[in-house]
Parts: C-alpha cells; sequence; structure tokens
C-alpha cells in the first residue's frame, strides 16, 4: 500500500481533493455563501500542484483560510489544505523555504489574533458581527449567541498545528533521505558484489589458462619426443617404437582427463570428478619423462606430510613446467634432477638439468612467469637460472 502512494502521487493528490471536499460538503450545514465556496474550490484545486509546486499549495490555503476568517465564518475541513501545503513544503522543498513559511503562518496566525482580540472592544463593532473565541478553554458567556461564535481555535490552536504539520513533513523528509541512503548502499554494495564475483572469474579463468598451458604444453613436449624416438628407432628397434607409441598414447590420455576436468571447471564439460593431481604423482610424471628418453632422477628428502590442496597443486605444476622447459630447451642429451625436500613449516622443490640452456628460455608462454605466480600467490620464494657450468635450475621454497 505504501509502495502504491509512494509510485502514484497524482492518485493521491486527486484522493485526498476528493475526500476533503465531500468532508467540506458534509460539514457546511450552514449557508456559508458564494464567496465561500468559490475560494474553498480554488484551495481544493491547489492540491493537485502540491506535489510539484507545494509552496502555492500552502499560499492558497493560507489565503483561503484567512478569508474564510475574515468573512466570519468558522474554520472547516478544506481550510486543513494550508496545513497539507506546509508539510509538502516540509517534505519535498527546500528546508530554509518551509522554515521561512512555518515562520509567515505564525505570523499571520499571531496578526490575526492580536485583530481578534481587539475586535469586540472597537466601536463601531466589527463585520461581521460575530464573536471571535481566542481561547477555546475560555469559550463566551452564557448569554452569547451561538450563532454569533466564530471558533478557530485561537493563536494556540493555529500555531500548534502549523508546527506539527512541518514536524511531520520534515520527519517524512529525513525518512525519505534515509530510505534513499539505504538504497544507494545497497546498490553499491551490489555493484561490489558483481564486481568482486567478476574478479573471481577472472582469477578463475586466469587459473584455468595457467592449469590448461601446463597441462597442454607438457603433454605436447612429451609427445613431440616421444613421436621423434619412434621415427628414429623406427627400422632399427621396432620394439622401442611400440614403447613410446605407448607412451604418446598414455601422455594423450592422461592430458585430456585433465583438460577435461579444467574444463568442466569452466561449465564448458561434464567435469570429469578424477582428483587433481598432487606432489604423490610426481614419481609418475617423473617416469613419463623418463620413458620419453630423458633421463630422471627423482629424490626426496625429509619426511612427507600430507600437503595443503594449494601446495600440493602447485608442487605439481611447477615440476611440470620445469620438466616441460627441460624438454623444449635443455637439448637431446640432458639428464634432469628432482628434489623435493621436506622441512619445518616449508617444501623446498629443485629441479636440475645439465643441458646446453645458459639463460632463462624466452618467449610469450606462461612458463617460468607463471610458476613465479604460483608461488607468490602463496606467499612463498621463488628462483631460476642457469647453473655455474652449464644447465639451469628452478628452485621454490612453498609454506606447508
Amino acid at each position: 500500500m505504501l509502495s502504491f502512494l509512494r509510485n502514484h502521487p497524482k492518485a493521491v493528490d486527486v484522493g485526498l481533493t476528493v475526500l476533503i471536499g465531500l468532508s467540506t460538503v458534509v460539514a457546511g450545514d450552514d449557508p456559508e455563501g458564494f464567496g465561500w465556496w468559490l475560494t474553498s474550490l480554488v484551495a481544493l484545486a491547489s492540491l493537485l500542484i502540491r506535489h510539484r509546486n507545494p509552496t502555492i499549495t500552502f499560499a492558497t490555503g493560507a489565503t483561503v483560510s484567512l478569508l474564510h476568517l475574515a468573512m466570519g465564518n468558522d474554520l472547516r475541513p478544506v481550510d486543513v489544505v494550508a496545513l497539507i501545503g506546509l508539510f509538502s513544503v516540509a517534505a519535498w522543498g527546500s528546508r530554509r523555504l518551509s522554515l521561512a513559511l512555518l515562520a509567515a503562518g505564525l505570523l499571520v496566525a499571531g496578526a490575526w489574533s492580536f485583530h481578534a482580540a481587539d475586535a469586540n472592544s472597537r466601536e463601531p463593532a466589527p463585520m461581521p458581527l460575530r464573536i471571535i473565541v481566542i481561547d477555546p478553554l475560555a469559550p463566551p458567556g452564557p448569554d452569547a449567541d451561538d450563532d454569533q461564535v466564530q471558533d478557530w481555535g485561537g493563536f494556540p490552536g493555529i500555531g500548534l498545528s502549523l508546527a506539527v504539520a512541518w514536524l511531520a513533513g520534515l520527519n517524512t523528509r529525513q525518512r525519505r533521505i534515509r530510505l534513499s541512503v539505504l538504497e544507494q548502499r545497497a546498490a553499491d554494495l551490489e555493484r561490489e558484489r558483481d564486481t568482486q564475483a567478476a574478479l573471481a572469474v577472472a582469477a578463475e579463468r586466469g587459473r584455468i589458462s595457467r592449469e590448461l598451458h601446463d597441462v597442454v604444453a607438457h603433454a605436447l613436449s612429451v609427445v613431440v619426443l616421444q613421436a621423434q624416438g619412434a621415427q628414429a628407432e623406427l627400422e632399427r628397434r621396432p620394439e622401442r617404437t611400440r614403447e613410446a607409441l605407448d607412451a604418446i598414447v598414455g601422455t594423450g590420455r592422461t592430458a585430456l582427463s585433465e583438460i577435461r576436468r579444467l574444463l568442466g571447471a569452466l561449465g564448458q564439460d561434464e567435469p570429469d570428478w578424477e582428483p587433481r593431481p598432487g606432489a604423490e604423482r610426481l614419481p609418475r610424471l617423473a617416469a613419463d619423462i623418463r620413458s620419453a628418453g630423458t633421463p630422471v632422477e627423482f629424490h626426496v628428502e625429509g619426511e612427507p606430510r600430507p600437503l595443503p590442496s594449494t601446495v600440493d597443486l602447485a608442487a605439481y605444476r611447477i615440476v611440470q613446467e620445469a620438466l616441460t622447459n627441460v624438454l623444449k630447451h635443455a637439448g637431446p642429451d640432458a639428464s634432469v634432477t628432482i628434489v623435493m625436500r621436506y622441512g619445518p613449516g616449508t617444501l623446498e622443490i629443485e629441479v636440475t638439468d645439465d643441458g646446453i640452456a645458459t639463460e632463462a628460455p624466452s618467449g610469450t608462454g606462461h612458463g617460468l612467469e607463471g610458476m613465479r605466480e604460483r608461488v607468490n600467490v602463496l606467499g612463498g620464494t621463488f628462483d631460476a637460472g642457469p647453473g655455474a657450468d652449464r644447465g639451469f635450475t628452478v628452485r621454490a621454497t612453498l609454506p606447508s
């Protein structure tokens, strides 16, 4: 109901005009005269523009009420238009303007009270000939004719009515401002939530992009190396060719399984609920590289222990990317040594080859930068560079 009233101000104004008009007709039991009804219609018409220009509504209502008193009539329901106008100015107009109009209304009410207080003692008698009640708590004596009593409440009643209307409008204004602030805050929170969600999606897609790079680059490097070996041994040792082809099939299946899992996270495929690779799969990874023709030694120092999932995955990907770089850049005669050191609260990974690479691999891939980013995200340290004589070393220390 309240939302309907807020969203349809014109309907509210029309309904208010009709209600006050009917109340005025019912309360007007005495013949008020053509002038009274004409001014009342003007006051009622001003209600239709109170949302657009409440100042006109207040000025018209106050003027009409003063004219009614000057005509010698009692105040009727139509005279409440001035109070509605003041309420509207305080609720939707300028606060300074509403204070000025309140002060003007009180000033006019005070002036009329002074006029009324002096009216009965003047000679000749005031026109129209009516007794004016200044204080409702002190009615005229028993000899007064009720038809000659003009009951308008006096300055206390009018002043209190104006003050209540202004305070009610001010309260409505404050509530509207608070509601606007809350709505703005809710909109800001919603935008922030959407932004955070978008950033989270972007970060997740970046992570998946790096995962795909690691999987595809490693698998293709192994496949190419195995295919080259199979081609070289095809005529001399066919049995080695079969082993190479079996290794290619195994590597391809493993890569497809991981790619399917990653695409499932993107919602582009049904997820394959295979566990994410971790440190426990590093011996198998070393065996795959070894079967491709590159000698690999895998050593574990310290007591192995379960690792957090993020550290576990990062350890696997770092070793996988380091081995991929060996296959790409170290040359055909290189050998690799992988060392996993479990220290107190840390896991140190070292991948060293004795190949021909003497500087960091160049290119536009994720390579070393991807490994460095993984380590930095986890709060670890990363270092990569050529060895003293030859080869290349990758070192990463992860908190565990």
